[in-house]
């Protein structure tokens, strides 16, 4: 268990050393691309007039910003509306009905991209996210520096209460942990390809040459998807720390963010049932027990046997200690990584179960036949 947790914190290390950071101010030094951003909106009233407003005061003179109404019932075609009427850059599309063999989110996507014309940069932002003034250009800067092709920012994650803090930030913490966007770049191993869809841009030519959202017309996690299929493709992207310029609040309250992760996390490592058990128990294992075992040590005066999994406790920590610091997450994290890790096996258990009972749906849509 120490050779495993050494070898999670060394991968953790290398995926972090490669993490690019966005900062306010950043321009590109000669590429002035055409810039669309891009935000699918389903049932989104609450979020979706501050997101608009943000993107609409992004310090980029060719930019255009395109909101596509996907179905809701909650008002926010009426919030749409009224914020066109107030600034008239903004441009709002009416979603078609999801043809078959396609899920919602990546439809929704299609549709954008479709409507953003003779871009150069397609900017895919989710409708809970804030943004700086800055991002859009500190987005290019990222991809001219580098000669990127896609860049994934993930954003700043405002949590709320304690299941929101320990469900949330699994997602960060898993793709620099278990997964490896370092390794897959650094030898085009296409299955430890991650990346977080809350702010994803592409150079045009990139995103055709992916073959678009049609690519990815049936996945859930399409992110992960686009991360693979740009491997597989020689098409160089990068994961970026994106706190400074963006922030996210994903979902409010512990119901919304089990029933989030209960859409995402069994497609996201595969759709194996034995493999995703046996990977959840084993993160239990690796990242729970060590406190158990250690305080039933102490608690029975052996101080001798806590010395193991202290150690296993410490390494485990220390991977949380430089997620959260990479990320602008709480630092506290690397306390209750414990904790994280048995809420997330919860989340696992109930994703398992309806994925596995055909219920998985999110925001009334049914995401399996």
């Amino acid at each position: 268990m120490l050779v495993y947790l050494g070898a999670v914190l060394a991968n953790t290390a290398w995926n972090l050393s490669g993490v690019i950071d966005l900062r306010p101010g950043d321009r590109p030094a000669r590429w002035r691309p055409r810039i669309a951003v891009l935000v699918p909106a389903r049932d989104e009233a609450e979020n979706i007039g501050p997101c608009v407003r943000s993107l609409l005061a992004q310090d980029w003179p060719d930019l255009r910003v395109i909101v596509l109404d996907d179905g809701s019932t909650d008002g926010t075609g009426d919030v749409l509306l009224r914020l066109q009427r107030e600034d008239g850059r903004l441009r709002v599309v009416t979603g078609a009905p999801v043809p078959p063999g396609w899920l919602g989110k990546p439809w929704a996507c299609a549709q954008l991209a479709a409507a953003a014309g003779d871009a150069d940069l397609l900017l895919f932002v989710d409708a809970d996210t804030r943004h700086a003034p800055g991002m859009a250009a500190a987005v290019a800067a990222a991809i001219e520096r580098d000669g990127l092709g896609m860049l994934s920012a993930v954003p700043g994650q405002e949590l709320g209460g304690a299941a929101e803090r320990w469900l949330v930030p699994l997602i960060p913490w898993a793709l620099m942990m278990h997964l490896s966007p370092a390794g897959a770049q650094a030898f085009g191993f296409a299955p430890a390809a991650g990346a977080v869809g809350q702010v994803l841009a592409f150079r045009a030519e990139a995103y055709r040459r992916l073959g678009g959202h049609a690519a990815v017309r049936a996945e859930v996690a399409e992110d992960i998807a686009f991360a693979r299929l740009a491997t597989r493709a020689g098409v160089r992207w990068r994961v970026a720390a994106g706190w400074r310029v963006s922030r996210c609040r994903m979902y409010r309250g512990g119901a919304e963010a089990l029933a989030g992760l209960e859409k995402n996390l069994y497609p996201a490592l595969g759709g194996r049932a034995l493999s995703f058990v046996f990977a959840w128990a084993w993160v239990v294992r690796a990242f729970a027990w060590p406190a158990a075992a250690a305080a039933a040590a102490l608690c029975r005066g052996r101080p001798g046997r806590a010395a193991a999994p202290a150690a296993q406790l410490a390494l485990g920590a220390l991977t949380w200690h430089l997620v959260a610091r990479r990320f602008g997450l709480p630092r506290r994290l690397a306390f209750e990584g414990p904790l994280t890790a048995l809420a997330g096996a919860w989340a696992a258990a109930r994703s398992l179960r309806a994925w596995r009972a055909g219920t998985a749906a999110w925001k009334g849509r049914r995401l399996v036949s």
